[in-house]
């Protein structure tokens, strides 16, 4: 989403390499009219001057007057080409190659046309051609390694660009292009000391971008504190720095660095967005909610601020203003999936279960994130008595769609609900299906804890262990995953362990209260 690569400016270099003179064998032939030849010559005169339009024109006079020729083909597609008229240019290219295949220029000049275009796979096709004729093709090398960035062949791409050295470091593009597709293959050093290499202020902020995507935080943290004296939008280089601090989990300094920002009257809805988040983060819960209430007013057209701030009041358990929040949204983003995909959310919270099997339904009708808005659908029928539709609704989507694994753990769940009535074909199903998850993604906390619940059921400690662990590992903060392994080291018979999990259990628990306690007390809940 950062990508800032000046296409055209390397695409200029391409072009500007190339040589009109290829076109003088054909001046003197008897194929060619002398008119044709004037006009050929004229063309090549204003291409050379500059006047690409008046370059066009004679050179179009040229190829009507005169028998097919790839020369004059190339020649006019190369003015076109200069002209950003790059269809055109692309097919008078192609019918050069026809005339003569191993036309090099052609060749190279057709690839940096494709890649203009993004037709990312035609133009390494080309290229390899290319390459295959002439190895050491220079020009051809740093395309293609471009072309191989953006198609995301970082092995290629590397070894391309870093085989044209000189060509490379001439252009802030290609050296983006390179330390990005080093910090891809695992040769950090590599990338960071070619990010050294940029010097302009775009070009350093540009890298401190590709640092920060690769997650090396200080590297992008240094170049952004070197240029943030002399870039021109300090409250922009201000909040990329906050930015970095914020993704290496630094969330007080991040927090520092905005405030910093607001102070010196640099007051956006970006600013205000990540200062919540970054009190969300230090869970000061009710210096977020500000936050993203400053977000909303600054910018009351961009949808996710309200999404952030119905996701923090939510997370609050303060559904009086997160309802209102999510009507709110949903009338002012009437085609928004995610906008009823909340509405649901808060609604199910609630309790309010019919209006939420509509705002799920009408989310997954525009188009919401199929798991999310099908799991809250499920929930919602369920609350509404219809478990069997709920049922339903999670077995049609686990036939239809590829994400099956929460689809999997909420349907294991509500059979787990049918087990405790005594059906013992619905624990066996259930348990089939936590595996089937645990399987597909072991990073699902519930399925861990479910299947840890599930052996402790039926008094199979030992191996309701390994699934407790792993639970308490994926998500320590837990009280109920801490209860259960304490259940569990009690019954193995390491009391030491289960005093242990049990203190955590108090600890966690008073926490969950006394977050409760204060979010109930807070005069902004209600607002």
């Amino acid at each position: 989403m950062r990508r800032v690569v000046n296409q055209s400016r390397l695409f200029t270099f391409l072009l500007l390499a190339y040589s009109f003179a290829c076109a003088n064998s054909d001046a003197q032939s008897s194929r060619q009219s002398a008119e044709a030849q004037a006009h050929l010559e004229a063309g090549l005169q204003f291409a050379q001057m500059g006047k690409l339009e008046s370059a066009e024109a004679e050179l179009r006079q040229a190829v009507e007057l005169a028998p097919p020729s790839a020369e004059l083909l190339t020649s006019l597609g190369t003015v076109l080409a200069m002209e950003k008229k790059l269809e055109e240019s692309s097919s008078l290219f192609k019918e050069a190659l026809k005339l003569n295949p191993g036309d090099e220029t052609a060749r190279r000049y057709l690839a940096a046309n494709l890649w203009q275009l993004h037709r990312f796979p035609e133009a390494k096709q080309n290229l390899e051609t290319l390459l295959k004729q002439k190895p050491d093709d220079e020009q051809g090398l740093l395309l293609f390694g471009m072309v191989s960035e953006n198609l995301k062949d970082y092995p290629a791409a590397a070894k391309a660009l870093a085989s044209v050295p000189n060509l490379t470091i001439a252009r802030p593009e290609s050296i983006a292009a390179l330390a990005r597709s080093y910090y891809h293959v695992g040769e950090e050093k590599k990338a960071r000391s070619w990010l050294n290499k940029l010097e302009d202020v775009p070009s350093v902020f540009l890298g401190s971008q590709i640092a920060d995507d690769a997650a090396d935080y200080p590297t992008a943290e240094k170049m952004l504190t070197a240029i943030q004296g002399s870039f021109p939008d300090q409250g922009k280089v201000g909040y990329s720095l906050a930015l970095v601090q914020y993704h290496a989990k630094r969330f007080a300094q991040a927090q520092s660095t905005l405030v910093r920002l607001l102070s010196s009257g640099y007051q956006t809805s970006e600013i205000y967005n990540l200062l919540g988040w970054c009190s969300q983060q230090q869970q000061h819960y009710q210096d977020a909610v500000r936050a993203f209430q400053e977000a909303v007013k600054l910018d009351p057209q961009n949808e996710r601020n309200y999404l952030d701030l119905g996701t923090i009041l939510l997370a609050e358990g303060r559904l009086v203003p997160a309802l209102e929040l999510a009507k709110r949204t949903a009338n002012a983003f009437p085609d928004s999936s995610s906008a009823f995909l909340l509405k649901g959310q808060v609604e199910l919270q609630a309790t309010q279960f019919s209006d939420a099997v509509d705002s799920f339904t009408q989310a997954l009708q525009l188009g919401a994130a199929k798991p999310d808005a099908t799991i809250g659908l499920a929930r919602a029928q369920t609350g509404a008595g219809m478990a069997d539709q709920a049922k339903t609704t999670l077995e049609t989507a686990i036939v239809r769609f590829p994400e099956k694994a929460r689809l999997e753990l909420e349907l294991a769940q509500l059979l787990l609900k049918d087990a405790e009535t005594g059906d013992n074909g619905a624990e066996a199903r259930a348990a089939r299906l936590l595996d089937s998850v645990v399987a597909r993604d072991p990073s699902l906390v519930e399925a861990h804890y479910q299947l840890g619940e599930l052996a402790l059921r039926r008094d199979q400690a030992p191996m309701a262990l390994p699934h407790l662990e792993k639970a308490a590992a994926l998500d320590p903060e837990s009280a109920k995953i801490h209860f259960a392994l304490s259940r569990a080291y009690r019954r193995v018979g390491q009391s030491v362990e289960a005093a242990k999990q049990a203190a955590l259990y108090e600890e966690l628990k008073e926490k969950e209260m006394r977050r409760a306690r204060e979010a109930s007390q807070d005069p902004s809940s209600n607002n």
